[in-house]
């Protein structure tokens, strides 16, 4: 097992989007950094829009910290002729009609950053966060260093779920599908150039074809991994369900308009006293005059301060029925204590929490509705829920096997050894 005498060299790249500590992408972003950076030096490449001075507080202690724009879908091709009459929306079009194998191509302004920073440092490991941003940086051109994939959402999976999702508007199926079969052979050749993979559940370890495949469980996220502190709050006694998640994700966004119409005027009108708070960065406020003024509803946006939010609330929800990878915030909530009413597919992945013993699990969204009347009504079995699932959490979604499974990679792959599906200790 690697010591923690920092003689390793990382080259850390990952998108401007799962790079923030308040959505679930960049949590997990910020937790491969922190356990890569016991090991050794890191520099990291961020790719995409953001501002640098802003994003260099989320990697303390880094080598170096860059940060590359990409160019636009509509930039290449023909696109880039009619794309000065309207950038964003020949982009979005260029996107759902094009060729999507372009955007996992090298791009030449991520490539020339990269490669600069690969002819400068003898790195020993190079780890991409998702397939796309790793294949624009042009990584996969070279095999001199081994590559260490982390793809908590499959790219296709994200479609797959697609056409899963209730009420799924007709029109948009076959696009859905068109980009999905191109998605399926993009993959392959490119996961193909990884030394190791690792993803967030077995059904997507099952589905990579690739010989060295692991299990890095989405954990709850803490800062300071080394300053683990478990919350301990008495069950609240108020009828407030809690959701979090950013607004800048489509499926949260999505997923809460559809709860707020759909789901939430039956629960609240059998308990006429239930509060639901919307809580998460991004720019909820900007639906705040659609779903702000319905009974009960109370769209919070952004808080310094997201532990006070689980404690003043009963139980969470996670109503999202698409996405790919794991849903952090249904071990975030147990983390904090508190019980949670998930769908069946935000329970991928997170199988051991089973239904009825650490949180409710609903197919549907009548069953949805109902769960959450349950336990508006069984304050008691909130608590007996709560108190497993936090117990559960604590010791088997550990920072410390987290980091354990990342060492682990790293000595299989020196090793040339093909790593097996390894779980949280």
């Amino acid at each position: 097992m690697y010591s923690t005498d920092k003689s390793k060299k990382f080259l850390l790249i990952a998108p401007s989007y799962a790079c923030l500590d308040t959505t679930g992408g960049g949590q997990r972003t910020l937790l491969i950094y922190q356990s890569l950076l016991v090991l050794g030096k890191v520099d990291v490449v961020i790719v995409g829009k953001g501002y640098l001075p802003f994003l260099k507080k989320f990697f303390p202690d880094a080598n170096s910290i860059n940060l590359i724009e990409h160019l636009e879908r509509g930039q290449f091709g023909k696109w880039r002729w009619v794309r000065p009459l309207s950038p964003k929306l020949v982009d979005q079009i260029a996107t759902v009609f094009g060729e999507r194998s372009i955007e996992y191509q090298a791009d030449p302004q991520v490539l020339s950053l990269v490669t600069d920073l690969i002819n400068k440092n003898n790195y020993d490991f190079i780890v991409g966060r998702y397939l796309r941003p790793t294949a624009r940086s042009g990584v996969f051109n070279q095999n001199t260093i081994p590559i260490l994939l982390d793809i908590d959402d499959l790219d296709d999976s994200v479609f797959r779920s697609r056409l899963n999702q209730p009420n799924l508007n007709p029109l948009l199926r076959p696009l859905i599908t068109r980009q999905l079969r191109q998605i399926e052979e993009i993959m392959p050749p490119l996961i193909e150039k990884c030394k190791h993979i690792w993803v967030t559940n077995e059904n997507d370890a099952r589905r990579i074809n690739h010989p060295s495949v692991s299990l890095l469980p989405n954990i709850p996220y803490q800062f300071s991994i080394s300053n683990l502190v478990v919350p301990s709050f008495k069950q609240s006694n108020s009828p407030v369900i809690l959701f979090v998640g950013t607004y800048g994700h489509r499926v949260n966004r999505e997923a809460m308009l559809r709860f707020v119409k759909h789901c939430w005027p039956k629960i609240h009108g059998v308990v006429a006293q239930a509060k639901l708070r919307i809580v998460g960065s991004g720019g909820w406020e900007k639906i705040e005059s659609v779903i702000g003024q319905i009974p009960g509803v109370e769209v919070v946006g952004f808080v310094e301060n997201l532990a006070e939010e689980y404690e003043q609330c009963t139980f969470t929800i996670v109503p999202i029925f698409e996405g790919g990878g794991t849903k952090i915030k249904v071990v975030e909530s147990l983390f904090y204590g508190r019980t949670a009413i998930i769908t069946s597919h935000a329970h991928n992945g997170y199988e051991t929490l089973q239904n009825g013993e650490y949180l409710l699990v609903a197919e549907n969204e009548t069953e949805f509705i109902n769960h959450c009347i349950q336990l508006l009504k069984e304050p008691e079995l909130c608590i007996k829920m709560a108190e497993k699932g936090q117990a559960k959490v604590v010791k088997e979604y550990s920072t410390n096997g987290f980091q354990s499974i990342i060492k682990e990679t790293l000595n299989t792959v020196n090793n040339g050894v093909p790593s097996e599906l390894i779980k949280t200790q």
